[in-house]
């Protein structure tokens, strides 16, 4: 098959990077100043628009309101805003029309960066429906959301060979690829998505390997170090409404067609990380479903449940992410239909959140899979790895090995006691730990927990430290190694105590 070609040839291409030149996140960012960009994370393109008007006629606010507001500009501004491409160039590849003498843009073209990035990026991609008023279009095309940053800052970004963008959209997460990986394969089954996507790639100087297909078709046979997917993962009765969400499958079919299929793509130590969503059936146990997909395949797996929503609030998510109105009868129509199938198949909530499947080849992988509902520290992709090293690590070393092994307290835990006051005074009531940084896990501690993290300083192994607790508490050691042992693992798991010969920067 012929590779899917950028809307504009190669020249015109090079012209248009010329002209979007001072178009970038920081001279965005710049021109609207905080409360402006405030204002666009929050979709107050009002607000906007009066920012951009104070700032003038200039070179930059006419790209802004082209291509980022979606506004009429004049014709002779739009001229000199896009030169040296022409605008008659710009008008036939279908970037902009022209009525009356006035240009709008039909396409959204993004500036966008990495945290640490020298290369500018643009994205190219349809309008959102808080600029189009209304319903998308069937072949809709996502640009930079919530979901696409979520995924970009929770991949590990250490070199890789071959990388997989599955469902590329218009290009973001291969734009990341394509910073540390030597190969990049970017799939869609929309044609006009990787025509787009292959745009965002000539733009931003870079060349992907772009194939159309559904899932993992366009791959079969082949291996990858790193795979990537924002797959159409909206649970439903497997309509196909909006290719950008909508699979085909039924219920959370893509979610296991993709969790049973991803460890045959993956190399040797290789990783995915992917966004899902899962159904939470009536007796509420979304962990048995899900690892009953990831049991026997050769990878281990953590699954973050980021977020639940009843099925009223999912329905609701979904319809005016697509740009319908409450209240129309297009919006009832779905609304009743997709509430009845939700019943129908007695499925209470849907789980949203994060998947990392690394190949480990284990005969009795680790599976990990929790609810994370805490903000965490963005990029987290950093942490991923020596969460990985962590669990293979826990896996390898039986309790007696490791109370022979010295641990380390991570240095950003912060302790903290809640005391109730009584006839007595002041008596605690509960103590946490939590961590600064990374995760930032919160977890219940008693006084007798606390001291074992305090000791962890990796002078003396846990054989040592535990009969010094029992001795302070008059109990049985043994007692206290039986019961101080599974909280210890669960506190290594999650990177409050750090074996010595683990390090946070690559699988062990």
């Amino acid at each position: 098959m012929t590779a899917p070609a950028p809307l504009l040839d190669p020249a015109d291409v090079d012209r248009l990077r010329a002209a979007l030149g001072d178009f970038t996140v920081a001279a965005v960012h710049d021109l609207l100043g905080p409360a402006g960009q405030a204002a666009h994370s929050q979709n107050d393109l009002s607000y906007v628009r009066r920012v951009v008007r104070g700032a003038g006629a200039g070179h930059l606010a006419t790209l802004v309101a082209l291509f980022l507001l979606g506004d009429e500009v004049d014709e002779s501004a739009a001229r000199a805003a896009l030169a040296p491409l022409a605008l008659e160039a710009a008008i036939g590849t279908g970037l902009v029309e022209v009525s009356a003498g006035a240009v709008r843009a039909r396409l959204d073209v993004r500036p966008y960066s990495e945290a640490g990035g020298t290369d500018p990026w643009w994205v190219v991609s349809d309008f959102g429906s808080d600029v189009r008023a209304g319903p998308l279009a069937a072949d809709h095309v996502l640009g930079i959301g919530n979901a696409s940053l979520t995924l970009a800052q929770a991949t590990p970004r250490s070199p890789v060979g071959r990388a997989l963008d599955l469902g590329t959209g218009s290009g973001i997460q291969a734009l990341h690829l394509g910073r540390h990986a030597d190969h990049v394969v970017a799939t869609d089954i929309s044609g006009r998505a990787l025509r787009l996507a292959a745009t965002s790639a000539a733009l931003s100087g870079q060349h992907w390997d772009l194939r159309a297909g559904s899932l993992l078709e366009p791959v079969a046979g082949e291996e990858f170090d790193l795979v990537v997917a924002n797959p159409p993962f909206v649970v439903s009765a497997g309509v196909d409404g909006y290719e950008y969400r909508d699979s085909g499958l039924a219920g959370d079919g893509v979610c296991q067609a993709l969790l049973t299929g991803l460890p045959g793509v993956l190399a040797p130590g290789g990783t995915a990380q992917l966004l899902a969503n899962w159904i939470v059936p009536d007796d509420g146990d979304w962990r048995g479903r899900l690892a009953g997909w990831l049991a026997g395949r050769g990878c281990d797996a953590w699954v973050w449940q980021r977020e639940v929503a009843a099925p009223s609030e999912y329905a609701t998510l979904w319809l005016r992410d697509a740009g319908e109105v409450p209240g129309t009868p297009r919006w009832n129509s779905s609304y009743d239909a997709w509430l009845d199938w939700f019943e129908g198949n007695r499925i209470v909530a849907v789980g949203m959140g994060l998947v990392t499947l690394w190949r480990s080849d284990a005969a009795d992988p680790v599976l990990v899979l929790e609810d994370v509902p805490q903000a965490v520290e963005q990029p987290i992709g950093p942490e991923l790895p020596a969460w990985i090293s962590r669990q293979r690590w826990l896996a390898g070393t039986a309790d007696a090995d490791l109370l022979d092994r010295p641990l380390r307290a991570a240095p950003d835990l912060v302790r903290t006691t809640d005391a109730l006051a009584g006839d007595a005074g002041w008596s605690v009531a509960a103590g946490r730990l939590r961590q600064s940084h990374g995760l930032r896990w919160e977890v219940e501690v008693d006084d007798a927990i606390a001291a074992v993290v305090a000791a962890s300083t990796g002078a003396a192994p846990l054989r040592l430290i535990l009969p010094l607790l029992a001795a302070s508490l008059d109990a049985a050691a043994e007692d206290v190694e039986r019961a101080s042992l599974p909280i210890v693992r669960d506190l290594i798991g999650r990177g409050f105590l750090v074996p010595d010969e683990l390090t946070p920067e690559a699988p062990a």
